[in-house]
């Protein structure tokens, strides 16, 4: 069996018994101890799980997700950076998606200047950061009002996007990321509507904070492979410089 393989047989164990003993995976694999620590030590790395004393237990995804405005105060400077950034991406005359997240609400305040661009959101946040740029054309895409994010979701929504819009970039954040299980989110009508606007575009701009870094969460968006820029204020290891120029995927630190 290789490296890889075990290692994914790994993850879907500890994801089902939320535990493990490094002594029954080494029998279970018939490695040695040292191999299957090795192992852990990489999928911590990949956010899948934490290493204990003898073993390692998975990393609990269940925490509540803060509201909009609570989200916002997280690592605010970097979402700063992330958001001035991304908007040096975006030329005048182009149609852009912005999802509901506060890197994607950051990277708005960055754009006022900018001219004859379309923005399209579900963010009724970004809708209120843009009503007075006469000079940018802000679509809306309706649906259900979400209180706690502040968006819009469900078939509507993604309806909307799906039968009328295309556009040019797609400027995106989740929950969290991790090499092995990709982008992940925290609801599932969110990710729904983070789906359609990917599958809408000619590209993605991933918003990467530090803090997304090995987070996981349900359900997932998709695979590194999907993205096609990274734009991060965190230090990444080889592995993760390694995997992105695999998916050919431009990081961008800032």
């Amino acid at each position: 069996m290789l490296a890889v393989e075990r290692r994914n047989r790994i993850e879907q164990i500890i994801n089902k018994d939320r535990s493990v003993l490094v002594t029954e995976l080494a029998k279970q694999f018939d490695v040695t101890a040292e191999t299957i620590r090795g192992d852990l030590e990489k999928l911590e790395k990949q956010g899948v799980l934490v290493r204990t004393y003898g073993g390692a237990t998975l990393v609990d995804s269940s925490e509540p997700e803060l509201a909009i405005i609570e989200r916002d105060t997280v690592n605010y400077e970097g979402k700063q950076r992330i958001g001035k950034c991304a908007a040096q991406m975006i030329k005048d005359g182009e149609t852009i998606f912005l999802d509901a997240s506060t890197s994607s609400w950051h990277l708005a305040r960055y754009i006022k200047v900018k001219r004859g661009i379309t923005v399209i959101t579900n963010a009724d946040k970004i809708v209120s950061e843009l009503s007075d740029c006469a000079h940018i054309h802000v679509i809306c895409t309706g649906g259900q009002l979400t209180q706690r994010n502040m968006s819009f979701v469900g078939r509507t929504a993604e309806k909307t996007i799906r039968e009328n819009y295309y556009a040019n970039k797609f400027f995106f954040s989740c929950k969290g990321i991790t090499l092995m299980r990709g982008l992940v989110d925290s609801s599932e009508e969110e990710a729904e509507i983070k789906k359609a606007m990917l599958d809408c575009s000619e590209s993605a701009i991933f918003l990467c904070d530090k803090n997304k870094i090995g987070k996981l969460g349900v359900p997932r968006i998709s695979g590194l492979d999907r993205i096609d820029c990274f734009i991060t204020d965190a230090k990444l290891t080889e592995e993760w410089h390694g995997e992105l120029d695999r998916e050919d995927v431009k990081l961008v630190t800032v």
